[in-house]
């Protein structure tokens, strides 16, 4: 394209390419360029009416794995004709792009033309396995939390270590903590007993081994489903917004509500709720 065009696009350097003054205006062409073809991508599936085929569905990693994985078996059973590309990751999917159908975050999308659905909230509380607490012993109050070493998960979604070190009030020595990027590595490793992390509530729903903490430290994070405007007229798109709809129904299981319910009640509101034959088709890694 230089040689077409005659100047330079792109300068290299060590670090990689930088566009020049000229590039900085093709490349703000080839973006107008870029929509335009993921409208027409769009149209094409609006259009199709089929009610089977693939639906793409981009998730947080945790929720992906923990919770959505699981439950596909149960979807294929009332909706065999729909396959569900499941990508979990902490990156942000790029609906623009048309890289995926739907999308479920954990950070508001500002994008026009997104539509954006709360399905509910993550409760994330501070825990750690019988063993870290047997051998370093249980923090009671907040400023006990300065002894004791922590796992973290960093993404580009969260991140939960500048909440600690403002409940503890000083950053923590590097020998103090952990850092994970992936959430069952994250989840695993307060597992077995190397540091307390936050972990989502509803995995107490699912026979957790590791305890939660009494320190009144809590982190929550909304649950977005986004997808275009347009995406509920292809009818196989519509059928998984609306079971993701009702996996995620607060009304149904208590860790997604808004306000914060005690992981020592959900053992009574499943039996009310007679959710135990869904929960017992999840399971965490071992």
């Amino acid at each position: 394209m230089e040689e077409r065009l005659g100047f330079i696009i792109f300068h290299r350097t060590p670090d990689g390419v930088i566009p020049t003054r000229e590039g900085q205006i093709i490349l703000d062409e080839a973006r107008k360029i870029e929509v335009i073809a993921a409208n027409i991508m769009r149209l094409g599936k609006s259009l199709n009416n089929e009610t089977e085929g693939e639906v793409l569905l981009a998730t947080t990693e945790g929720l992906g794995t923990f919770w959505i994985s699981p439950q596909l078996r149960a979807f294929n059973r009332h909706h065999p004709g729909i396959s569900i590309r499941l990508h979990p990751s902490m990156a942000l999917a790029d609906l623009r792009r048309f890289d995926v159908d739907l999308a479920l975050q954990v950070i508001e999308p500002t994008v026009p033309n997104i539509k954006r659905v709360k399905l509910g909230r993550l409760h994330l509380v501070l825990a750690a396995a019988p063993a870290y607490i047997e051998k370093h012993g249980e923090p009671k109050e907040m400023a006990d939390l300065v002894n004791h070493t922590f796992v973290f998960h960093l993404s580009p979604q969260s991140s939960d270590r500048q909440l600690i070190e403002k409940v503890v009030g000083a950053p923590l020595a590097q020998s103090q903590y952990i850092v994970m990027r992936n959430s069952t590595a994250h989840y695993l490793t307060i597992e077995n007993g190397l540091g307390i992390g936050f972990i989502p509530s509803y995995t107490f729903g699912l026979g957790t081994k590791v305890q939660a903490l009494s320190v009144p430290v809590r982190h929550e994070l909304d649950v977005w489903l986004c997808f275009h405007e347009d995406a509920r007229s292809t009818p196989r798109i519509a059928k998984v917004i609306d079971w993701l709809s009702a996996i995620f129904d607060p009304r149904l299981f208590p860790w997604f509500r808004r306000e914060y319910v005690s992981p020592r009640s959900f053992s009574s509101i499943i039996e009310a709720n007679g959710i135990r034959p869904i929960l017992e088709e999840i399971s965490l890694p071992r």
